[in-house]
């Protein structure tokens, strides 16, 4: 097997075991066949390695890796360390692929020289219900949300500054550009995949989307999603942080323009989120006021001065809220 033409497929995880037999075959089910499995078990307390010591011994190209607990970012570093391919791909040990993913990918890189980053589509999928698929987490969409994206640092960090714009597993990288960015950010048990996107972009990666419509990941959607169970917003300041980092080193080598444009875009986007954060926060006082309105009673004014004592002018926007609310409700029972 050449080096040259090896895909080093990274799977981390965590408790898993019972989904790994069928993401390695889909892996099995490639058309494109030069790969190597590196499945990193993160301290897994269930079956894990019994499962992957079976996929070893009936297809070489499954390696195992044990690590005690360290958090997905730490699996990754291991499998990257491990990797032998001039291609990586990042898999979620619950999640598949198309039949035709490797060899789009491939050929793309084959065709592109100077792309870094290749991505596919992605579908996301129930246990329930394997063949309906849905362009979101929720399950409830079939609407297109990731914005296609061709070329460098101008055309990428706009987008993906103020979100994360693809599913990890959607890209394939060149090793090079592993190599120039270095590892995953240890510290983060989430938002580390959009980390990384955009220390890439800042490292002057140049992405492309494959054509191939048939080839995407397949990424599942159940109770024990590591996504379900992580409050996001605790590493978004990490996120911004590596970026000004990165934004600095720009400045230090001399290409302080690209370095303003970024912080440019950055700012516009922190600008934005602090305004949302706002409006979010003034929502959910209103509602409280709200609340605290009707367990009152809306004609009680001897139980509300409490509530007008603490809010204030804040008080009758959420009063008169109610108070329609109360008429509006009663006008129909009338009728």
């Amino acid at each position: 097997m050449s080096q040259v033409d090896l895909v080093s497929v990274i799977i981390p995880s965590y408790n898993y075991g019972a989904y790994l037999a069928d993401t390695i075959a889909s892996l099995q089910s490639q058309d494109y066949k030069h790969w190597e499995a590196i499945v990193v078990d993160d301290g897994s307390t269930d079956d894990t390695a019994a499962q992957v010591a079976v996929l070893a011994q009936q297809d070489a190209r499954v390696i195992y890796i044990h690590q005690h607990n360290q958090g997905v970012s730490t699996a990754r570093n291991a499998g990257i360390a491990r990797a032998r391919g001039e291609f990586v791909l990042f898999l979620d040990a619950d999640d598949l692929l198309s039949p035709s993913k490797l060899h789009a990918h491939i050929e793309h890189f084959r065709r592109c020289a100077a792309v870094d980053i290749s991505y596919s589509k992605f579908r996301y999928f129930s246990d329930a219900n394997p063949d309906e698929l849905f362009t979101n987490y929720r399950l409830d969409s079939l609407r297109e949300w990731s914005r296609s994206i061709t070329g460098y640092g101008e055309e990428a960090f706009p987008v993906f500054i103020r979100k994360n714009n693809l599913p990890l597993p959607a890209a394939m990288f060149r090793r090079a550009l592993l190599q120039r960015v270095g590892y995953f950010d240890s510290d983060m048990r989430a938002l580390e995949d959009w980390d990384y996107f955009l220390r890439c972009i800042l490292r002057g990666a140049c992405m492309a989307g494959v054509d191939e419509s048939a080839a995407m990941v397949l990424i599942r959607v159940h109770s024990g999603s590591a996504t379900r169970n992580i409050a996001f917003v605790e590493y978004m300041e990490r996120v911004y942080e590596n970026v000004r980092i990165e934004i600095a080193r720009l400045r230090v080598l001399g290409n302080e323009g690209a370095a303003d444009s970024y912080t440019g875009f950055l700012q516009d986007t922190l600008i934005d989120l602090g305004r949302r954060r706002a409006r979010r926060d003034r929502k959910i006082r209103q509602q409280k006021i709200m609340d605290s309105i009707r367990d009152a009673g809306v004609f009680d004014f001897i139980e509300l001065y409490p509530v007008i004592k603490k809010w204030r002018f804040r008080f009758l926007e959420a009063y008169f809220r109610v108070f329609f609310e109360k008429i509006t409700a009663i006008f129909w029972w009338w009728h």
